[in-house]
């Protein structure tokens, strides 16, 4: 039978080993993702962000490590801000990171899995 202390031992340690998963992105205005960051995104949300001139996106470390559940798209649209092709895309795993973007482009979107050929 245990004692309290040792349920509350058991707890505390269970507690600590759970990472807390974030999976909310944040542009920026500069490359290095310190400057003026937005409020966070769902990477799971494929919604059209109209981000236009911003330097970076920090990528959030959802802390499912490298499983296929982890890996996502991210969707580059140059010519407009409605997300209506894909210019450029780049398949990554949310490991924590910083992406550094052109000004130049127009839209983003996060999509679940691998990504697709371009279509602009």
């Amino acid at each position: 039978m245990f004692t309290t202390s040792t349920r509350l031992v058991l707890v505390l340690a269970a507690a600590a080993s759970v990472a807390k998963a974030d999976f909310f992105a944040n542009f920026f205005d500069d490359a290095g993702c310190t400057q003026n960051g937005g409020i966070g995104v769902d990477i799971r949300n494929p919604g059209c962000l109209a981000e236009a001139g911003r330097g970076s996106v920090f990528i959030p470390n959802t802390g499912l490590g490298t499983t296929d559940d982890n890996q996502f798209c991210f969707v580059i649209t140059h010519g407009d801000g409605s997300c209506s092709c894909q210019s450029s895309s780049n398949t990554f795993t949310a490991t924590g990171f910083c992406k550094v973007l052109d000004p130049s482009d127009q839209s983003y979107r996060f999509v679940g899995g691998a990504c697709g050929p371009n279509n602009c």
